[in-house]
């Protein structure tokens, strides 16, 4: 298990465990107690963990903030979720759309729907970026623009005024957000740099969509992005936790796809 894996393996234990001591490390990723306590270090230095006597805890004692986490770590959470989430946020678009695809690792699973296809995407993720260039297969497929900014650690984002200022260069038919949190009135997210480019997606944009999978239920983040009155769009994953939210967001108005 290479050290990716197993700081996801750890976090995921801290889930639902909320301590993990030498001996659990150990046994749960199958290395020596020098590795895993190397480990826990580097994760109390990145600060997603307390250090404790013999282990670790999640943050405040509980579980782990999830938004905290590098995107390497967070893009494994929900796989699954979250590429059926973003095919169906491909299928939306059409040839010729020009689309602004916000950061996010739910909106970073659309690149490979969308990189052979003729239209123009205008991005704040250097990851997105570097997906579509990858998976393009032909000299006619999607052209991108990023918006330049500074660079959010752990994240492949740029954030700022600048790439706000740059994001309101352009029009687009669809925008596609992604979110740290959604209830039955707002969505939000956390951090206002995000937030504050978040806000000039759907400024420029025809429609908005939201792309949330069903851990995002529930969550009100530090910083609010919009009323939910103000969305087009959310695409989720049908899941027995959102029931009732996804009945009061249809309520307001907005068209909700669960794949």
């Amino acid at each position: 298990m290479n050290q990716r894996d197993r700081f996801k393996a750890i976090i995921d234990f801290l889930d639902t465990q909320q301590e993990m001591n030498v001996n659990e490390g150990c046994l749960h990723t199958g290395v020596s107690p020098a590795t895993i306590r190397r480990d826990f270090q580097e994760l109390a230095k990145k600060g997603l963990v307390n250090k404790v006597w013999g282990g670790i805890t999640g943050k405040l004692g509980g579980g782990i903030n999830h938004a905290m986490l590098p995107v390497a770590i967070r893009e494994t959470k929900y796989a699954g979720e979250k590429r059926k989430i973003a095919e169906k946020a491909a299928s939306l678009v059409r040839d010729g759309d020009v689309v602004i695809i916000d950061g996010g690792t739910t909106t970073l699973a659309m690149a490979p729907f969308l990189a052979n296809r003729n239209i123009k995407i205008i991005t704040n993720s250097i990851l997105l970026a570097h997906q579509v260039y990858k998976d393009r297969d032909t000299t006619t497929g999607a052209e991108v623009f990023l918006t330049g900014g500074l660079l959010f650690p752990d994240s492949g984002l740029l954030v700022g005024p600048q790439t706000s200022e740059n994001i309101r260069q352009f029009y687009a038919t669809l925008g596609f957000l992604s979110v740290g949190g959604i209830d039955r009135a707002t969505a939000s997210n956390t951090d206002q740099l995000i937030v504050a480019n978040e806000k000039a997606i759907i400024e420029q944009s025809e429609q908005t969509i939201v792309l949330a999978d069903h851990s995002k239920f529930g969550i009100k983040d530090m910083c609010k992005i919009c009323d939910i009155k103000e969305l087009n769009m959310l695409i989720t994953d049908k899941h027995r936790s959102t029931i009732e939210y996804v009945k009061e967001i249809r309520n307001a108005g907005v068209e909700v796809f669960e794949v």
